[in-house]
């Protein structure tokens, strides 16, 4: 409990030092509480501080300087000028400055941590060429799920999906719940209601580790895929082919439709999660809800889980099935490899993946 306290109290330092928006107090009176009734000696405390700090500083810096970071090129048009069939432009909501741009197109060309780039291409060659395009049967049957569950005004969708569509999000700081950031610390505090309790400190950060990697890692192979072969959002393609007033429940996000970032997230952490258990995915556990008038889920199985996120993203009006399917296929993918190979891997920088590879 008190390397857990203290090193709680590290993680607050650095957000509180280096990002006031997210931690605006050097440490709130709750956590304080916590270190100070833990009995962690006030010098292990700054020490902690001091250490999580530097780290973090570190860790920031070498983010900002990686030449693995590159700006992707591609530049959206506009739905009433460059639209084509099946790729992405900004949506109405997102034109005029400052919204109309990008959300992290950088990863598309980003370097991973454990995951080699060298294999990125083929793991993302099947799907390049895999989204449905617009007037085949296939897109057909999904867009008809999406036009009938996933807009504001919904009749046939009930109560519990539209709050699942907000309670898979999470209210993540800044977005108004709309960001798919969120479902990483539901995973991970699925992980911590169901890991062994004889778990040390030193199992639980090599669980963490491996976690933490696929979340980041995955991002980079789905990001790779969508700025490769970038798919319109379906509130463009039903705007314009089906229903001019369609609008969708949730705000869409700021990047191609193809594959779901949400579910690229979610199949890499399920992948270690359930790895780490065995195999066996059918556990009890609760969700616990960021919303106040959503209650908190119980499930019997991550399956049901994952399936369950996956379709919040239909309910949101934000993805086509497919690139929910094939979000969690790539991330689970990543997810496996890094649970075979971190602990043998030799760390250190890695090339990044070439736009023209």
């Amino acid at each position: 409990m008190r390397l857990r306290s203290s090193t709680a109290f590290a993680a607050h330092a650095v957000l509180a030092r280096n990002n006031p928006v997210l931690a605006p107090s050097l440490v709130d009176n709750k956590l304080f509480d916590e270190v100070r009734n833990s009995g962690v000696s006030a010098a292990v405390r700054d020490a902690s501080e001091a250490l999580g700090v530097s780290i973090g500083v570190r860790v920031t810096t070498a983010g900002a300087t990686d030449r693995g970071l590159e700006v992707s090129y591609y530049r959206p048009g506009y739905p009433d000028s460059l639209a084509r069939d099946n790729v992405y432009v900004f949506t109405p909501e997102q034109i005029g400055a400052p919204r109309d741009f990008l959300l992290y197109p950088q990863y598309a060309n980003g370097s991973t941590f454990i995951y080699p780039v060298k294999k990125i291409p083929g793991l993302a060659k099947p799907y390049l060429s895999a989204p449905y395009k617009y007037g085949t049967p296939e897109f057909e049957a999904e867009n008809a799920a999406v036009v009938k569950l996933g807009g504001t005004y919904a009749p046939e969708r009930t109560q519990y999906q539209t709050d699942t569509a907000r309670f898979w999000l999470g209210a993540v700081s800044g977005s108004g719940g709309q960001g798919s950031a969120g479902v990483t610390g539901m995973v991970q505090n699925i992980s911590i209601d169901l890991l062994p309790k004889s778990y040390t400190p030193l199992d639980q950060a090599k669980f963490f580790a491996k976690l933490g990697t696929a979340f980041y890692d995955a991002i980079v192979a789905v990001w790779y895929v969508k700025f490769k072969a970038p798919r319109w959002r379906p509130i463009t393609a039903i705007q314009k082919y089906y229903n001019a007033s369609w609008t969708p429940l949730l705000g869409t996000p700021q990047h191609p439709e193809y594959p779901s970032a949400h579910q690229g997230i979610f199949g890499g952490g399920w992948s270690v999660l359930v790895r780490e258990l065995g195999g066996n995915p059918s556990h009890n556990f609760t969700v616990k809800s960021d919303w106040p008038n959503i209650p908190d889920r119980s499930y019997t199985s991550l399956d049901d889980a994952a399936a369950e996120a996956g379709n919040s993203r239909i309910y949101a009006g934000a993805h086509w099935e497919q690139a929910n399917a094939d979000g969690f296929l790539i991330g689970k993918a990543v997810g496996n490899y890094i649970y075979d190979n971190i602990d043998s891997y030799i760390y250190g920088r890695q090339d990044p993946v070439s736009w023209k590879s």
